[in-house]
């Protein structure tokens, strides 16, 4: 998620954004058919990330933030179309009960809840990176929806962070209950990937199966998903913010908070605008399902203004979330 602040704040996010910079230097029904694109990680067993990513890494990584002016310049041309509504069901129920704050979840094993995760990378030179991300029901049961952002600087001169990585659903306090699932797999929208829009700040990985041998929503479940539907929903924001004052180490909730508007620089960049909600989360939550009608994933969390009153935003999940969904769900 994106700290954007004031006075001494902006000065840090300055920093971080500058560090981004530089290193940025160097088959599924109802959704739309899309040409495998993407970039393939360097194989990793689950023993071998599991081994690789020890509790004193994790706690090292930081939060992979967004850019004030998004990752590349808005391109010209239309705003996306939208297209006919599509669903696909939850596996798994979501189950919730929790007040507008970003509240913990006390078990953040348990249905509804375990589809929901942490995500570690490694980024090189720049040490170790953390967002949050979702296992949604698909035909090879191994993919995780997150944020653009979390995958890929953006932009054409955009690059891959991706080295070591893995997804752990339901962390909380160190603790793995359903083990570790290496990243195999990963892409983000054609259009993040071309102008750094943020509108478009939505990516996706397929993940291999972890120490026990079972795939991502055998041992999960996974979310459904939907896209083309209107923006005025209500929804549960889930995440792992891992910026002051939270840790990262549990999963957290904002319940039933319902859509505010948009931002208004959102107009300015191509594509459909994007969602504002109110909840107070911090860096680390940055690719946190959005959820909706009881377990449908339909926006993810992209960025944040600290000084103004705890506002998110997230993408909304049009054309071009579909076609990502279906090249990750084609993914073997």
């Amino acid at each position: 998620m994106e700290a954007r602040a004031g006075g001494a704040q902006r000065a840090l996010a300055a920093i971080a954004v500058a560090a981004l910079l530089i290193f940025s230097a160097g088959a599924v029904i109802g959704a739309p058919r899309a040409a495998a694109v993407g970039h393939w990680v360097e194989p990793q067993s689950a023993r071998e990330a599991g081994d690789f990513w020890t509790l004193e890494r994790i706690r090292e990584a930081k939060p992979l933030e967004l850019g004030r002016s998004g990752a590349g310049q808005p391109p010209q041309g239309r705003a996306e179309k939208r297209g006919k509504p599509r669903r696909v069901a939850a596996r798994v129920p979501e189950e919730g009960g929790f007040g507008s704050d970003f509240e913990p979840v006390t078990d953040s094993a348990a249905p509804g809840f375990r589809v929901h995760g942490a995500i570690f990378v490694s980024i090189g030179i720049f040490g170790y990176g953390r967002c949050s991300g979702t296992a949604v029901r698909s035909g090879n049961e191994s993919v995780v929806i997150t944020a653009a952002h979390c995958l890929h600087s953006g932009g054409r001169r955009g690059r891959w962070f991706l080295d070591e990585g893995v997804f752990v659903p339901g962390y909380r306090y160190g603790q793995r209950p359903f083990g570790v699932f290496p990243i195999r797999w990963i892409d983000t929208t054609r259009q993040w990937r071309s102008s750094g829009s943020r509108n478009f700040d939505v990516g996706a990985m397929v993940v291999g199966a972890n120490q026990r041998g079972q795939l991502l929503t055998e041992a999960v479940g996974g979310a459904g998903i939907a896209w083309n539907l209107k923006a005025n929903q209500t929804f549960d924001v889930h995440g792992y913010p891992a910026g002051e004052p939270f840790d990262g180490e549990t999963q957290r909730l904002c319940d039933g908070v319902p859509f505010l508007g948009h931002d208004a620089s959102s107009f300015l960049e191509a594509g459909p605008l994007n969602l504002a909600v109110t909840c107070g989360l911090t860096g680390g939550a940055s690719g946190g399902g959005w959820m909706i009608e009881g377990g449908k994933l339909n926006s993810v969390t992209n960025y944040g203004y600290f000084d103004e009153a705890s506002p998110v935003y997230g993408s909304y999940f049009g054309k071009e979330a579909a076609r990502l969904y279906s090249r990750a769900a084609a993914m073997r």
